[in-house]
């Protein structure tokens, strides 16, 4: 039998997350420093992007990328 993940119940009265709540989401996003995100999230993106694209060309038969 699979194994399922089930949601963690929520607290009586405690605010449903989702589009519902999209005008609310507004404060909760400008704590957040989103630049500082996006430098933490650059890094670890292009390097999956990158290992893609070399997958992807070892696949095609050619393992180095002819623009370089």
């Amino acid at each position: 039998m699979p194994l399922t993940a089930v949601p963690a119940p929520r607290p009586a009265g405690s605010p449903q997350r989702g589009p519902a709540t999209a005008g609310g989401e507004a404060g909760a996003v400008a704590g957040l420093d989103i630049d500082d995100l996006a430098r933490r999230l650059i890094e670890p993106v292009s390097r999956l992007l990158r290992t893609d694209l070399r997958r992807g060309r070892e696949r095609a038969g050619r393992p180095h990328d002819g623009r370089r």
